[in-house]
């Protein structure tokens, strides 16, 4: 009888880590399809964002007319058609333009004003992936990706934009469900809730939840939620920040197994009583037999065995027919365990063959002493082929550097190598040299030493980033070499007449407010007719440009700010400076113009190029603007001139 019971519990502790085991993969498979399955669904997305992000209507829009904004909106009802995923394609734009299909917008809307604008905005120049927000007018969940638009001239003036319904995810994520208890949830990593399947939870962290995953370290974890007891699995996506966790109640895995323990404990119970009753060594020997051979064969049904070829046939008494029907009511339980498992496992196997990424199983190879040295591969899906170019059945079996020979270390090994061992997912973008291609690349950790990876190449999408920044560059040099064009005089290097007239305006503009001195000297070239007629037109630019390198020695204050105002007038604005500082500054221009000697024969005045100066200054808030200055500064180089000129005379605004 003891040793009934004893058996009793042993082939109900089987059971019950059979269950638990199995019901942990099924959840986990279940998991691991859902992260492939939203991978998938948001790269997509974003590939479609990239399309219109290089479309330059887009870009441009603010610039263009109505027909233009229409073939736009039409692009984007062909995307809705094509693509039932997408709830929702639009652009909007700095300047208030809102381009969007069958949408009442409000004449007041401010699209810069919305969560998925200032995300896009605050991502460049990158995509913003995965951003929950509410509909202002319907109040429906959405998730919105997004990518700030470049304008061709520089900056960025709007942001194009694709929003899926959450509603939508939560159909499309319960279609993996193998349980009637079981579903599953998406979350960020503070734990709020992103997708679930009771909207009044979205935007809500799960106390419960949040510190049982905190604790968890590979992905298995229970909770529980008041009275009611939950298994759980989850995984990471890294590219949107979010975890996907996919639960069971834990009394729909065990209440099979409860009635069926139940039955076998009382079958057991029962068979118990009756053979106390049997007191003759022979019966005992009859019964003890047949329950030896019981439990092998329970134990080989459970690890897989096949039966071997001297297989113990029940005796045809009462305990053998006990034994007999015992053995095929567990056979049966395990049996259909494990066609569950398998159809969960073909469902999975399904949805990798059929995805647009890439998908490899590989075993991660280490050295004696524990680090990783190589990789092979396991098993591919056919997208793989599409996105190396690498037949799948040239690499099974194969490690890293037999499919990608030249290479001492495959590529990725670190990365790889962390992921395999320690249990980590990783999401990164990397060139891979062997096969000339970037790859966009998720890591996964299947079990002990197997990883899978999920990978889209991104080739085309870097060689377009490229040749982007490429022309955004020479925009900017173009930019910039316009910008220096239009506020200097290319022949003298000086300021221009239009950066000294702001320039003034400003300095005027503080001499009114601080009461400080404002002195302007205003200079011309005597004679310099003459100087063309005699020696031509080259000559006379070239004594022009010497002109300006002597202005440019003398006037060297930073504030100071020194132009060519015309012809062969100059002029030096000098802020929080008397009349007697303007005076000698402009002595000291006069001498340098003469000790350059340069040769004036038809000059009236002096052998060489000699300059005249006019020297005004305003102080005591006596002028009124700037021109009053400018013409203050003019009289007196008149004066200059009238007086004989190569000369200095200086006005001083008065009452």
């Amino acid at each position: 009888m003891i040793v009934l019971l004893v058996f009793g519990f042993f082939i109900s502790t089987t059971l019950y880590f059979s269950e638990l085991s199995k019901s942990r993969a099924v959840i986990s498979r279940t998991n691991h399809s859902i992260n492939i399955l939203l991978s998938g669904y948001f790269d997509e997305l974003i590939n479609t964002i990239l399309v219109f992000e290089e479309n330059e209507n887009v870009r441009e829009a603010m610039s263009l007319g109505e027909e233009a904004h229409r073939k736009i909106l039409d692009q984007y009802k062909s995307i809705l058609k094509a693509n039932k995923n997408v709830r929702h394609i639009y652009s909007g734009y700095k300047n208030k333009l809102m381009l969007i299909n069958d949408y009442p917008v409000d004449k007041g809307f401010d699209p810069t004003d919305r969560p998925w604008y200032r995300a896009a905005m605050a991502s460049r120049p990158g995509t913003s992936i995965g951003l929950p927000y509410e509909d202002y007018m319907t109040g429906e969940r959405l998730i919105s990706t997004s990518r700030a638009l470049r304008q061709a001239g520089g900056g960025y003036g709007g942001v194009v934009s694709i929003d899926c319904s959450v509603n939508r995810l939560v159909d499309l994520i319960a279609q993996q469900n193998e349980y009637e208890t079981e579903y599953s949830f998406v979350m960020d990593l503070s734990g709020k809730m992103i997708v679930h399947p009771d909207p009044a939870l979205l935007g809500k962290p799960i106390g419960e939840i949040t510190a049982a995953y905190g604790e968890a370290s590979k992905g298995d974890f229970d909770f529980r939620l008041g009275r009611r007891e939950f298994l759980a699995h989850f995984s990471s996506l890294p590219s949107l920040g979010w975890i996907v966790v996919t639960v069971v109640e834990r009394t729909e895995i065990f209440r099979p197994f409860i009635s069926q323990a139940l039955f076998l404990i009382g079958l057991t119970g029962l068979i118990a009583v009756f053979l106390g009753s049997l007191q003759s060594i022979v019966l005992s020997r009859r019964l003890s037999r047949p329950l030896l051979e019981l439990g092998k064969k329970i134990k080989a049904t459970i690890a897989g065995e096949e039966p071997g070829s001297g297989e113990y046939i029940y005796p045809n008494n009462e305990f053998g027919v006990m034994a007999w029907e015992i053995e095929q009511l567990a056979e049966k339980e395990l049996n259909a365990k494990t066609r569950k498992l398998q159809a969960s496992e073909e469902k999975h196997r399904l949805l990798i063959e059929h995805t647009l990424s890439a998908v490899a199983v590989h075993d991660i190879i280490l050295d004696e002493g524990g680090k990783p040295v190589d990789y092979d591969f396991q098993s591919a899906n056919p997208a793989f082929e599409i996105q190396t170019g690498l037949r799948v059945a040239d690499i099974l079996g194969r490690r890293a550097t037999e499919v990608m020979p030249g290479n001492p270390t495959p590529p990725f090994l670190d990365i790889f190598g962390q992921v395999a061992l320690t249990g980590g997912s990783v999401s990164f973008e990397e060139y891979c040299p062997p096969l000339g291609r970037h790859y966009f690349i998720n890591a996964y950790r299947l079990g002990e030493g197997r990883f899978a990876t999920v990978f889209m190449d991104i080739t085309d999408r870097k060689e377009a980033e490229e040749r982007i920044q490429k022309l955004v560059a020479q925009l900017e040099t173009e930019r910039d070499l316009a910008q220096s064009n239009s506020l200097t005089d290319s022949m003298t290097g000086l300021f221009n007449r239009r950066f000294f007239d702001t320039a003034l305006r400003t300095e005027f503009s503080r001499h009114k407010r601080l009461g400080s001195h404002l002195s302007l000297i205003m200079l011309d070239v005597d004679h310099f007719k003459k100087f063309n007629d005699r020696y031509g037109h080259l000559a006379g630019d070239d004594c022009l440009r010497r002109i300006a390198e002597a202005l440019k020695t003398v006037v060297e204050r930073a504030p100071d700010i020194v132009a060519r105002y015309g012809g062969e007038e100059f002029v030096a604005l000098l802020p929080n400076t008397n009349s007697r500082g303007a005076a000698l500054l402009a002595g000291r221009i006069r001498e340098a113009v003469l000790r350059m000697c340069l040769s004036h024969a038809d000059s009236e005045t002096s052998e060489f190029v000699t300059i005249s100066l006019g020297v005004a200054t305003a102080t005591d808030h006596l002028l009124t603007d700037e021109g009053e200055l400018v013409a203050l500064a003019d009289q007196a180089l008149y004066q200059a001139k009238t007086n004989g000129r190569n000369r200095i005379e200086v006005l001083t605004a008065t009452l």
